[in-house]
């Protein structure tokens, strides 16, 4: 029921859409000096900031491209695809669109079959430059065409410009703990699961009532990119590569092994025991009042917010970050969190879009050298400076983003936010004077290296961004709401004593009953239709 009911949404928002101008109607043309842009507002800038028109971003753009654009937001508190769909079906469609497209049912192709948005391919060359460049150019081929494989349909067509991941770091979150502690107890970071259960049980000695704290998905199977001590087991979580087989991480050996260390853990009270309802404040609130000592985490989020937040009470509070757990030490693991080439979050150009040449020439531009220091650093003089540190010339943001305090934020994110779109938009990622202006800390600095040791590895074993039919993807929501839950309630149940792991067998085989066996197989043929591209 729940298939038939997503599908008559999807078809009345498509049918909607035709009564106003896209699937094949006529559209006006214009001078291409003014356009509308559908986009869900950054979190971050919404705390300052109630439209990106009010961004100096933005204001900017219009400036030197003299194009203005009027930013069409949802109301706050909507999700993504509730507002999405509420959009296909408004009265007039936007002339751009910012989306993750691989959520449109059947994925970005199907949006261009439906006519929703235009394909980019007969466009490119000649009016977005810098984008074709990192696509089918020198660039493109210097990166071995890896964002051409992740921002195109499975038949090759371009479908907007997507977040386009460009530094050498592809690491930024994973397990961290109290350097202060383990530099009073004469103990080393650790890096196997013996030496992880030595200092877990020295600090549970100590009177820390929960060593380990951490959310559902850094211990659960579902987050693909939580990998934490899974990885001293060799196995991946979610499903990943190996070689060019998908393989889905609680199938393989060593994932009950896994299970049986988390639970024998659980048992003697190293595991907090909410982390099935655990969310961010929590952790933070554990790691800060001395109930846990170790978490999983992000660099700016988790070590960038604890560490200062810690300290005004402990001056000698210190974090360090660890390398992802292995069998043997001195190995290096073979997951971990590593970026995309390019993400499916991507500004599309509506079939409605009056002036497809103009649009696509003002998206290209933040792919430009010029546009891309304004999106990620601002104005020289007013936002950024270029000064020479260490011998090479850096970009600097300048005391009006960095003291965010002073100057009325509440964070460092919230000043850039304000001013700036400089992460995880459309546009240029991961720009690694980016990183050295975020991380402020030496603790951060150190650990987007610690974080990085495995990238390789775990680049290797990562599903890249895949398409999927209307077909398939209705398939895997119907197979994921019944095997999804069941085999996470199993595996948590034996983690949280509640049941032995004896009964690891019978949830695998249930899981597969369930339709896992199936979700593998489409997964593989979407997986198939990518390496196609190469």
């Amino acid at each position: 029921m729940k298939r038939i009911i997503k599908f008559i949404t999807i078809l009345s928002c498509l049918v909607l859409l035709a009564g106003c101008g896209g699937n094949g109607t006529k559209r006006a043309q214009t001078d291409g000096k003014n356009f509308t842009f559908w986009a869900v507002m950054d979190g971050n800038t919404q705390k300052t900031l109630k439209n990106y028109n009010d961004m100096m971003l933005y204001q900017e753009m219009e400036k030197r491209t003299g194009v203005h654009i009027d930013f069409i937001h949802p109301i706050e508190g909507s999700t993504g695809n509730e507002a999405f769909i509420a959009m296909l079906s408004s009265d007039k469609m936007p002339d751009m669109i910012e989306y993750t497209w691989t959520n449109y049912s059947g994925g970005p192709q199907q949006a261009i079959d439906d006519e929703v948005i235009i394909a980019l391919n007969d466009y490119m060359q000649e009016h977005a430059p810098s984008y074709y460049d990192y696509m089918e150019g020198e660039k493109g081929k210097e990166a071995g065409y890896g964002y051409k494989l992740q921002a195109t349909t499975d038949d090759g067509r371009y479908y907007g410009f997507n977040v386009l991941n460009i530094g050498e770091t592809k690491g930024f979150a994973g397990l961290y703990t109290r350097a202060d502690l383990l530099k009073k107890w004469s103990m080393e970071v650790p890096e196997t699961i013996d030496e992880w259960e030595a200092v877990f049980a020295k600090a549970k000695s100590e009177g820390f009532s929960k060593p380990f704290t951490a959310t559902c998905d850094v211990i659960s199977f579902k987050s693909s990119d939580a990998h934490s001590f899974n990885t001293a087991f060799n196995v991946g979580k979610s499903m990943y590569l190996d070689a060019d087989k998908v393989v889905f991480g609680p199938f393989q050996k060593g994932y009950k092994e896994y299970v049986a260390q988390m639970a024998e853990w659980f048992k003697k009270g190293y595991i907090d025991a909410g982390f099935v309802t655990n969310d961010a404040a929590k952790i933070e609130s554990n790691m800060t009042n001395g109930t846990s000592m170790t978490t999983w985490g992000y660099v700016g989020s988790g070590i960038g917010k604890i560490l200062p937040a810690a300290q005004v009470k402990d001056p000698s509070y210190d974090l360090v970050a660890c390398t992802y757990p292995v069998d043997k030490k001195g190995e290096v693991a073979q997951f971990q969190v590593a970026y995309q080439d390019a993400t499916a979050l991507a500004i599309g150009i509506s079939t409605t879009c009056g002036n497809y040449e103009k649009a696509i020439e003002w998206c290209d531009y933040i792919y430009s050298d010029e546009g891309a220091v304004l999106q990620l650093f601002g104005i020289e003089g007013d936002t950024f400076t270029i000064e020479n540190i260490d011998g090479k010339e850096r970009y600097i943001y300048t005391d009006k983003i960095i003291d965010y305090e002073v100057n009325g934020f509440n964070s460092l994110t919230e000043s850039m936010y304000h001013y700036l779109l400089p992460c995880n938009h459309p546009g240029y990622n991961q720009h690694s004077d980016y990183l050295y202006n975020y991380y402020q800390l030496p603790q951060q600095k150190e650990a987007i290296i610690t974080w990085n040791v495995a990238a390789e590895n775990a680049i290797k074993h990562r599903l890249p961004t895949l398409s999927y039919t209307e077909d398939e993807s209705a398939e895997i929501t119907d197979i994921k709401e019944i095997a999804e839950p069941s085999l996470e309630v199993a595996l948590c149940d034996i983690i949280l004593g509640k049941k032995s792991i004896d009964t690891f067998d019978a949830a695998i085989a249930q899981a597969k009953a369930d339709g896992y066996d199936r979700w593998i197989e489409i997964v593989q043929d979407a997986y198939d239709r990518y390496v196609s591209k190469k």
